[in-house]
């Protein structure tokens, strides 16, 4: 059974989720879950090459697109799932059923992090610089009244804009002290003059803590991993007259934090690719892990690991074919899509549809116990 779906469609309405069939629990539980594309944040330091990446039409008159959430439970930008007889599924929705929340997360995740969906995955492009902000850690989100959670970041650099400066200015300098950083939030000045600044590559991986100021500069294409929380406190924005959220920032900003390069070697990663087939693990934090699958055409990847939690796989390079070990399913996995496995999707293969080079993804997924 192919799953292939449409593209790019009209979101501005979502059918209810009522009296799912037997076949669509199949459908939505044993089967890949490929979501409707453009699904889009057009926040203004964005551009056009995630249209580029997707392979989607667009022209000057096309919103920008600074992030696409690729695989998404928060209300402010849902998955959505288009059905074979045209229904729209929000996936958020999905998940409020406990069973359907449970075959397609996996119990393990169900029993630590509820109905929702416990992460963000998206692709990012930063074609301007974005404002100098920081997240709150969930204890401070909670006493600050939030309804988000706080959250960490995981950046993985794909590739940089050519001419563009590419940077990410990391927590403070080494000997900056609180009194000169709040003095100059107090008189507005460009607080990223206070800020370590890191030239970044393809390959480089950051874990971006809680409480920790940063900013990337324009000209970076990358894959962002987070919680699933929209919660950013911007402390300055170059004038661009958006909401500053300066007294929860200073409250949220955590000055025990290590400063310059002594962050920088905490919280960056140099991902450093095999030229093997198979599978490259990359990064790993907590529960979150981050493996590279690379297949050839000639030469299958088999995936046996057992498994009891969903995965998110985003294509990177080239096509893949993915398909199950007992032949139930296959989908194609272009570069720039995404779908989501659920825990009870089995074991499968994956081959490069690609005879000039060949193709990878990234396989994104929870261990816990």
């Amino acid at each position: 059974m192919s799953i292939d779906n449409a593209n790019f469609i009209n979101l501005s309405s979502c059918n209810n989720i009522e009296n799912l069939s037997s076949d669509d629990m199949d459908v939505l539980t044993k089967f890949p879950i490929k979501f409707i594309e453009g699904n889009f944040a057009d926040y203004i330091w964005g551009g056009h090459n995630l249209y580029d990446l997707k392979g989607l039409p667009y022209d000057n008159n096309s919103i920008i697109a600074a992030e696409s959430w690729e695989v998404s439970g928060h209300k402010k930008y849902p998955s959505r799932i288009l059905m074979q007889d045209g229904r729209i599924l929000s996936f958020p929705e999905l998940l409020k059923d406990e069973k359907l929340a449970r075959l397609i997360l996996g119990d393990s995740v169900v029993d630590v992090c509820g109905n929702n969906f416990p992460m963000l995955v998206k692709f990012v492009d930063v074609h301007k610089h974005m404002s100098a902000h920081l997240h709150p850690s969930h204890k401070t989100a909670k006493a600050l009244g939030e309804n988000d959670s706080g959250k960490e970041e995981v950046f993985i650099v794909l590739g940089l804009h050519e001419g563009a400066e590419s940077a990410l200015y990391l927590g403070l300098k080494d000997g900056i002290g609180r009194e000169v950083f709040e003095t100059a939030i107090s008189k507005k000045e460009n607080i990223l003059s206070l800020a370590h600044k890191i030239y970044v590559k393809p390959g480089d991986i950051f874990r971006i803590p809680s409480g920790v100021l940063h900013c990337w500069t324009g000209g970076s294409m990358a894959v962002e991993i987070t919680e699933s929380s929209d919660l950013t406190y911007r402390l300055y924005d170059f004038s661009r007259r958006r909401p500053m959220h300066i007294e929860k920032g200073l409250a949220a900003f955590d000055y025990n934090s290590k400063q310059g390069m002594s962050l920088e070697e905490e919280c960056r990663r140099v991902w450093q690719p095999t030229l093997n087939k198979g599978v490259d693990c990359i990064f790993t934090h907590n529960s979150l892990k981050v493996e590279r699958l690379v297949a050839g055409a000639n030469s299958a990847m088999v995936d046996t690991c057992s498994r009891n939690s969903f995965e998110v796989l985003m294509g990177i390079q080239g096509v893949m074919e993915i398909a199950s070990l007992d032949n139930r399913w296959f989908v194609h996995l272009n570069k720039g899509s995404s779908l989501l496995l659920p825990s009870k999707a089995g074991n499968y293969r994956v081959l490069s549809l690609d005879q000039a080079e060949d193709s990878y993804a990234l396989r994104i997924s929870m261990k816990v116990s």
